[in-house]
């Protein structure tokens, strides 16, 4: 079909900027390259749960940081609650936005061809090694 166009991101520095983040780096990795992803076709992927994500993780990122410093135990242990709940359903739309990305690029290139097993495990780092891979 049309040619794949995505953003060259070097893979160990997506890796970094994940855990440097605090996982804020994933949703914005998505939302980053939303005109590549959109070119691909219906993908399925909510990019207004993306943002949502983006918002909440980086609220999440700043509380860790600070947080314990303006809170009792009490607020402690229920900001914890929250980012437990916070943190499966960040996983889960994350792991269903790299399937539908990686299943709308198979559909459009025939070539590539991604392990499910490995996007499961590294998710965008793994989308992004094969973004990289490219011709």
């Amino acid at each position: 079909m049309g040619e794949l166009i995505f953003k060259k991101t070097n893979t160990a520095l997506a890796v970094l900027l994940t855990n440097v983040t605090l996982g804020v780096y994933v949703p914005y990795w998505f939302i980053s390259r939303r005109n590549s992803i959109d070119r691909l076709g219906k993908t399925s992927i909510s990019f207004g749960w993306l943002k949502f994500l983006f918002v909440i993780y980086a609220f999440l990122a700043f509380y860790f940081v600070l947080g314990g410093a303006f809170l009792t135990e009490m607020g402690i242990d229920f900001f914890d609650t929250i980012n437990i709940i916070i943190t499966f359903i960040g996983l889960g739309i994350t792991y269903f936005s790299v399937f539908r990305v990686a299943e709308a690029m198979e559909k459009n290139d025939a070539d590539l061809d991604f392990n499910r097993v490995w996007l499961i495990l590294f998710h965008i780092w793994y989308l992004q090694y094969k973004i990289n891979r490219m011709k």
